[in-house]
């Protein structure tokens, strides 16, 4: 089977059509031994990208613009038209999920020319659990306890009313589902809980069997699942957040009745108008990033309490959507893309650097923003959700994705990768439009190949001595290795920003006035 990464295409040539309507625009192949024509107008460029999209394929270049008055005559617009065709066309090629897909097999015929089998790499959807009420918060998925655990919250425009909203319709505003597998292989709702309150984020503690349950008034509700059930009990409520809503949580497994969680720093911030926005628990090396509205990320040393400032990681002026951590490198989701940094150990976070950004060429950050990202380090992949809906993948070596799915209408809030067997290996992904959905990557790490002829693409050096590497101004912004990674961290200005959040209500996460550096003390005990 192939995923026609050595396939050769050209559009070469611009010439009339036999009754001289318009004009057609002739593309040159070749793969392997065999070599063919093919010649297409301007309108069987826009169906194949109308069908496309109709078959979710995600950040897909733009159709150059029509004119008003038919086509163009002049050889000038006629030669810039066949440029800006030629770009398109290379753009659906250099992705291996567009370039295998059925629609452009028919667009290039070829099926009359191409003998081997070609294979499709677009994941393909499984399932979805749904409650469309409400946009997706949190996605903890948990075969040993047989369970797919979901929050939701209610992210309208109107739902930012506050009680003025509950006046008009239901006090409704956020609800926890779990899901439960039988064992003839359905799924049915096993538990339901609504909450007249946003549901801001959920974790799931595996040996002691606890859910936490994050909420939009501070309060945090802790369930207790016994084993062997699928429904679970309700066992306390913590309050540590003086009403200021719990935007994020992390459980660890190894340290006995603390609860990590996010909170206030109001001293780090660079604004009162600032707050905490996600966080990454590094359990292992006693490390806390956490991620604000402002752009910042903070590094706490959690091996006491209260917890020590360590550093601070500048990623530009814009929200810190999301963060992972593999063994080689820091991933933080902010703005349009998601930076890669260097990993350093314990007391010495001012060496990372940033090694590059993995990002999608037409997803620019004047139109979308990421939310979302997850790894899968078995395959050396990256996935990141977008607020258009959209899910990007990337091989962790290169920085251009190979695969952008239009996963749901709005907003990829949540994904969560599971590589064990028997669930595994597949995607979760939590949207805006109270889905999560279940995907099945199709393929291996060999037909995930972008284009062989695009080349110069930037890759991340995974090797021992990693370093950052330098801008190169004169990168076109037609080529795949558009972005390459600025340098050191302390002087980075990230030029790509994104929209305020509109998930949060900064006034909501202020409190009184304090000085104090320790203002997540309480969180800790």
């Amino acid at each position: 089977m192939t995923t026609l990464a050595d396939l050769s295409a050209h559009v070469y040539k611009a010439g009339p059509t036999w009754d001289h309507s318009t004009y057609q625009y002739h593309i040159q192949l070749k793969y392997g031994e065999a070599s063919w024509e093919v010649a297409k107008r301007f309108s069987d460029f826009d169906a194949l990208l109308q069908s496309l999209a109709t078959n979710r394929f995600g950040g897909l270049p733009k159709l150059p613009a029509k004119t008003l008055l038919g086509s163009p005559m002049d050889q000038a617009a006629i030669d810039a038209r066949k440029e800006q065709l030629r770009i398109l066309l290379q753009d659906l090629l250099l992705r291996p999920d567009t370039r295998t897909c059925a629609a452009m097999r028919q667009f290039l015929d070829l099926p009359g020319h191409v003998d081997e089998e070609i294979r499709q790499v677009q994941p393909t959807p499984v399932r979805s659990f749904e409650d469309p009420r409400f946009g997706v918060s949190g996605v903890c998925v948990s075969p040993e306890a047989n369970l797919v655990m979901v929050t939701h919250e209610d992210s309208t425009h109107l739902s930012r009313l506050g009680r003025v909203w509950s006046v008009v319709e239901p006090d409704e505003l956020g609800a926890l589902h779990l899901w439960a597998r039988a064992g003839d292989g359905t799924w049915r709702r096993s538990f339901s809980q609504t909450y007249g309150i946003k549901v801001r984020s959920l974790c799931w503690e595996p040996e002691t069997r606890q859910i936490f349950v994050g909420l939009e008034d501070g309060k945090i509700e802790v369930f207790h699942l016994k084993p062997g059930e699928v429904k679970p009990e309700a066992a306390g409520a913590l309050e540590l957040h003086h009403k200021s809503p719990v935007t994020h949580l992390s459980v660890s497994s190894r340290r006995t009745r603390e609860l990590r969680c996010g909170g206030r720093l109001l001293k780090r911030l660079r604004s009162e108008m600032d707050y905490l926005t996600s966080c990454h628990l590094d359990d292992e090396h006693d490390r806390a990033f956490i991620g604000t509205s402002g752009g910042d990320v903070f590094v706490l040393d959690i091996s006491q309490n209260p917890p020590n400032f360590l550093h601070m990681v500048d990623m530009g002026s814009k929200p810190v959507c999301d963060m992972a951590l593999t063994q080689e490198h820091f991933l933080v989701a902010h703005s349009d893309c998601i930076a890669a940094l260097t990993v350093a150990p314990r007391g010495e976070e001012s060496r990372m650097a940033r090694l590059g950004n993995y990002r999608v060429k037409h997803l620019h950050e004047s139109e979308v923003s990421i939310l979302s990202v997850t790894v899968a380090v078995q395959r050396d992949l990256v996935f990141g959700g977008y607020s258009d809906g959209s899910i990007a993948v990337w091989s962790m070596r290169a920085t251009e994705a190979v695969l952008v799915l239009q996963g749901h209408q709005c907003d990829v809030t949540r994904l969560v990768w599971l590589e064990e067997p028997t669930w595994g290996p597949v995607l979760y992904s939590g949207g805006g439009d109270g889905k999560v959905t279940t995907w099945n990557l199709n393929g291996n790490a060999e037909d995930f190949a972008l284009w062989a002829p695009a080349s110069g693409l930037n890759l991340l050096d995974r090797g021992s001595n990693l370093a950052p590497q330098d801008n190169d101004a004169a990168l076109s912004a037609f080529e795949p290795s558009f972005d390459a990674a600025p340098a050191m961290m302390g002087g980075y200005s990230d030029p790509f920003t994104l929209g305020e959040s509109r998930r949060v209500n900064p006034q909501a996460l202020k409190t009184e006035e304090s000085d104090s550096d320790n203002e997540l003390v309480d969180a800790f005990h």
